[in-house]
């Protein structure tokens, strides 16, 4: 068997701006400070990173655990409010045809590898119609760096599966620097799509292990996977 741990945002769809919406929302209400997101940039970011950043960036003051807590439960709070009717939701390329393409193989085990906390991705998936696809994830709210999330989802497809996986057969599937990183420092098989904002050459320089520009022609992934 092999296990495919995808990205969500920037590989699978993009929200459409409905995460900075929810936490400037979240972030007002709970530290009574407007525009709070500013100029931070979330790529490849787990959402425990991009909330402290801009916890130490907008406060003069050390925050509360119950504080902390307070503002994950509103962030999901609010997604929830203004994902449903996101104008500019949308999916990336070619993702729904290979999904389904992907669920005709029964080697194949598809989960979640994410920064996103588990209630948002699993809102952003469905609103998306991909929930289905995924049996399993590892989370931001998990653990904060991606290294040991992307752990933490290899340890659930096994459970799951009742399967163990050497690392030959485990593919992390992402849009950024980030994703690959994880995957060179597990000695795991790195697939890139150039569909995030982060450059095709920024990309390449890191050398995953293939690199495509979206994920469109279901061919060329499944000789990735050698299928």
């Amino acid at each position: 068997m092999k296990m495919l741990l995808f990205d969500i945002d920037g590989t699978l769809l993009l929200s459409g701006g409905v995460g900075k919406t929810a936490f400037e929302k979240a972030f007002e209400e709970v530290f009574d400070i407007p525009g709070s997101w500013g100029n931070t940039i979330p790529d490849g970011k787990t959402d425990p990173i991009i909330f402290e950043e801009i916890l130490k960036r907008e406060l003069t003051r050390p925050y509360t655990p119950d504080e902390y807590r307070r503002l994950f439960d509103r962030y999901a709070f609010y997604f929830k409010q203004h994902i449903h009717d996101s104008p500019r939701f949308r999916l990336m390329p070619g993702v729904p045809e290979l999904l389904e393409y992907l669920m005709g193989y029964d080697q194949l085990l598809l989960g979640i590898a994410t920064g996103n906390i588990s209630k948002v991705s699993e809102m952003k998936l469905n609103r998306a119609g991909l929930s289905h696809y995924f049996r399993f994830g590892g989370f931001g709210c998990d653990h904060g760096e991606r290294i040991r999330l992307v752990e933490t989802a290899i340890g659930r497809g096994e459970k799951i599966s009742g399967e163990s996986f050497a690392n030959k057969d485990i593919y992390v599937i992402g849009d950024a620097e980030a994703d690959i990183r994880a995957a060179k420092a597990l000695g795991l098989n790195m697939i890139s799509v150039a569909t995030g904002s982060t450059p095709k050459e920024t990309l390449a320089e890191l050398g995953p292990d293939f690199l495509f520009d979206d994920l469109t022609d279901k061919n060329c992934f499944a000789a990735a996977l050698s299928l």
